[in-house]
């Protein structure tokens, strides 16, 4: 009995001990939350109003605290049954590496505008390291900054105080540490609560977000992997249906995709050319009529009047790792972005292989940073593409743009050197039909370009120009150097075209412009607005502008594309397809009638659109004209389309890992030089 009481006693001066410890750690959580407060939000343009975002996330760093301690606790109290100083060890050791990540993290969401989640476990060490160069920001005493604080913290650790609680505190004061994880919305930020996305962000605790992002991930993914999908034969939409042929595999079903395109176009009497240009970080926040932020794309607004508009057109991504596969080949994700499958990609059709094996079209890709980068180089290939053209091999004559007076560091070539580049390319290969792409590269952080004085005295003078409210240009003032890249490449577009109207091509050309995803840097506003993107379908050959208010995504633009070839007898599409897109809607006013999954980062398929609903995390959202977007109190719709995410999911995972997208009878029209 003696024993049994020593015991209990030891537990109860451990416990004294760790809860005295965990007082200076959420001291020194809540000093972060004060670093980035004072210092962060005003080395790093945090927009106005984000103080009060900031002050409500001591909140978030005290349940990070709590639950920080919970996990700490038993092996803490273990540990200290034999040892003392072991535990003591143990606990300032993981508080240090914590709080270490911590501020590691504050200091890429100050830097790209977004937290980061399981998405850093999808990149290279090459990629990551390219990324944090292309940031500009490697100043030194940051981390000096880090280290002296992080020796601070194991000296006040190592001097501390017990504070001598009660044994009814320390019952409560751990109650409340393991209440922390109670799955209960008090306890994590909520988006109905704040302005916009960045606030969100900006109040949520970047550590947490991250522990939480980790765990859905791969917590989830090992649910997952014990279900099977739901199999249904006819899928029925507002625009049409998709009739599923075969359960072993999910996405493939009869390709009836109506031609919306053909009735605006002059007949197509010669195979068309057709060019591809996908926009760095064109959002439509910035660009096009009605941009809430103003648009600063003046020649790209001149050229809608003239084109195929769709102004709210949907990236499938967050970021650029998808914009391909979704727009030359309609395909699921996989389970980090496809060209993440490298060579492991599944047999699958695409615009490029279609016109190739069909139409015998020569193609290439043209792009001013290094086409390895997110595998772009090994999913073009698998497609037959002839020739890409990156900074290995964009040959003499060429500038690149100028390095971060920071890191030193350039991507490569700027839009107009890429645009220069294509053309000098196409003006020496005479080869008709062609089936290009061009990816440009300047809207990207570090956000430096050649003669950017130039561009920033634009920047000012598109400001002025624009009807836009005094808060919302105080705003944009901001970011003047975001945005003088994005009137760089407006210029460039406009020296493209001056240039490609002057080839015999021209009248017989298709270009198809789009951004990749929103500028993340340039705080955004809903969890929708990351992936809205302009859509302009332009070429000598449109009889009939239009506008169309209608939703579509990046998935539906090669489906729409082949059987507008397809009615013109320019090739035979075909019988069957694994396309995730129903092809573009050209209803004028505003409707969604189709659903699409969103992969918002790497390793994060979170988002999911169905009529007028979005869910995003888990959260329900009304979608309105404006795509602007606003929670809704509607449970079973919320359970709906988490279901309808979660078979999506399933269906992914089994076409993609068991190479189930298409049968042998479609590989006649894949690449065979492989």
């Amino acid at each position: 009995m003696g024993k049994i009481t020593n015991i209990l006693g030891l537990l109860v001066r451990t416990l004294r001990r760790f809860i005295s410890l965990s007082f200076i750690l959420a001291g020194i959580i809540l000093f972060v939350r004060l670093y980035e407060m004072i210092i962060t939000s005003n080395y790093y343009n945090y927009p106005p109003g984000s103080f009060s975002s900031l002050l409500i996330g001591i909140k978030y760093d005290i349940i990070l605290y709590l639950r920080v301690s919970a996990v700490l606790m038993v092996p803490f109290l273990l540990l200290g049954l034999f040892s003392q100083k072991a535990a003591r060890v143990f606990f300032i050791s993981a508080s240090v590496f914590l709080v270490l990540g911590d501020m590691l993290l504050l200091k890429y969401f100050s830097t790209a505008g977004v937290p980061l989640g399981s998405d850093l476990f999808a990149y290279s060490i090459e990629e990551i390291n390219q990324t944090v160069q292309s940031s500009g920001e490697m100043n030194v005493w940051p981390f000096v900054f880090m280290a002296l604080f992080l020796v601070y913290m194991v000296r006040v650790f190592i001097k501390h105080v017990y504070f001598k609680l009660k044994p009814w505190m320390l019952l409560i004061i751990s109650a409340a540490m393991f209440a922390s994880f109670a799955p209960i919305d008090f306890l994590k930020p909520q988006p109905s609560d704040f302005e916009n996305e960045f606030s969100l962000f900006a109040a949520t605790n970047k550590l947490n977000f991250f522990s939480e992002s980790v765990l859905t991930r791969y917590v989830f993914n090992e649910q997952q992997s014990q279900q099977t999908y739901t199999f249904k034969t006819q899928v029925t939409t507002a625009d049409g249906s998709f009739t599923y042929l075969d359960e072993d595999y999910p996405f493939l079903h009869k390709e009836t995709t109506p031609d919306v395109l053909g009735k605006y176009f002059e007949p197509l009497e010669t195979k068309p050319n057709i060019v591809f240009i996908i926009v760095e970080s064109l959002g439509r926040a910035y660009s096009g009529e009605d941009a809430y932020l103003g648009s600063f794309t003046p020649f790209l607004d001149s050229l809608m009047d003239k084109s195929l508009y769709w102004e709210n057109n949907l990236s499938t991504s967050g970021r650029t790792f998808e914009v391909l596969p979704s727009t030359l080949a309609s395909v699921p994700f996989g389970d980090r972005g496809f060209t993440e499958l490298g060579e492991d990609m599944p047999d699958h059709l695409s615009l490029i292989s279609i016109l190739k094996t069909q139409a015998n079209y020569t193609s290439s890709f043209t792009y001013g940073g290094e086409a390895h980068f997110d595998n772009m180089d090994i999913f073009l290939k698998r497609q037959g593409l002839d020739k890409i053209i990156d900074n290995t091999n964009f040959g003499t004559g060429y500038k690149k743009m100028p390095p971060s007076s920071t890191s030193g560091f350039s991507w490569g070539f700027g839009d107009k050197e890429i645009f220069r580049r294509y053309i000098d390319e196409i003006k020496a290969d005479t080869a008709s039909p062609r089936m290009d792409i061009i990816l440009t590269l300047a809207i990207h952080s570090p956000f430096v370009v050649a003669n950017q004085e130039y561009y920033i005295s634009k920047f000012n003078e598109r400001l002025e120009e624009l009807e836009l409210s005094e808060k919302t240009k105080n705003f944009n003032r901001n970011y003047q150097q975001q945005f003088s890249t994005v009137l760089y490449f407006d210029d460039a577009l406009r020296y493209f075209f001056s240039e490609f109207r002057k080839l015999p091509s021209f009248n017989n050309t298709i270009f198809v412009i789009t951004g990749d995803h929103r500028m993340p840097e340039v705080p955004i506003s809903t969890q929708l607005d990351r992936f809205h993107v302009p859509l302009v379908i332009y070429s000598p050959m449109i009889k009939k502008p239009a506008k169309f208010s209608s939703l579509v995504t990046h998935f539906d633009i090669t489906p729409s594309l082949l059987a507008m070839l397809d009615a013109d007898s320019i090739i035979s599409r075909p019988k069957a397809a694994a396309w995730i897109g129903h092809g573009l809607d050209d209803e004028e006013d505003f409707r969604v009638a189709n659903d699409y999954p969103l992969m918002r980062n790497k390793n994060e398929i979170l988002d999911f659109i169905d009529g007028e609903r979005m869910l995003a995390n888990k959260v329900i959202y009304q979608v309105y004209e404006n795509m602007n977007i606003e929670t809704v109190d509607e449970p079973d719709r919320e359970k709906e389309l988490e279901a309808k995410l979660n078979n999506f999911l399933l269906k992914n995972n089994h076409a993609i890992k068991n190479n189930k997208l298409i049968p042998d009878s479609l590989k006649v029209y894949t690449y065979k030089g492989q």
